[in-house]
């Protein structure tokens, strides 16, 4: 599978999307994902399917290591303590030591974007996620949070397909050197 070198991390360029799965499907549907040979899962909290993806993942026999795992906080624990205590969740229910790229859902205006980047990078330098990033920023919000606050976002995940074209995004993160994922493509 192609894997994506994005300022030296190596990202599995398709990832397995766990939007909807629940329950023993879910596990089933890891397993397999990776069976088959993904290596780039997806989970968000808010999905209620941390447990089941990281089930899956065990049931795999293949090493944590060699799994890109993303999840994602939403937007109403966006705060210093909160976006603590839901990383430290999400890795629990995960069953994992860190995340790979912990990614801001949707963002919120009612929580200063610096807070909650100074937060993530927090999460960063002690090693309890490897990288961070966003999900559903516009141009001007992403842009704020690279150059403003100089923080570094590796990706960038937002819906992308025919039917909605998101070039002036895309024209940004190549600009910036951020990996745009794409959902619902």
């Amino acid at each position: 599978m192609k894997v994506l070198d994005i300022h030296g991390v190596k990202v599995p360029a398709l990832g397995f999307g766990t939007w909807r799965l629940k329950g023993r499907t879910c596990r089933d549907m890891v397993r397999q994902a990776i069976e088959i040979g993904y290596r780039h899962i997806d989970t968000a909290s808010i999905y209620d399917n941390e447990e089941d993806v990281g089930r899956g993942i065990a049931d795999s026999g293949v090493s944590r290591d060699d799994i890109f795992l993303v999840t994602k906080v939403w937007r109403d624990q966006l705060t210093t303590d909160s976006i603590a205590r839901a990383a430290a969740e999400s890795r629990e229910r995960l069953g994992t030591e860190y995340i790979d790229l912990f990614l801001i859902h949707w963002p919120n205006r009612a929580v200063p974007l610096a807070e909650t980047l100074r937060a993530m990078r927090h999460l960063m330098e002690d090693g309890r996620t490897r990288h961070i990033g966003v999900s559903n920023f516009p141009v001007s919000l992403l842009r704020e949070s690279v150059e403003t606050l100089s923080a570094p976002i590796l990706a960038n995940q937002v819906e992308y397909h025919p039917y909605l074209s998101q070039n002036r995004l895309l024209d940004y993160c190549r600009q910036a050197r951020i990996m745009l994922t794409a959902y619902c493509p």
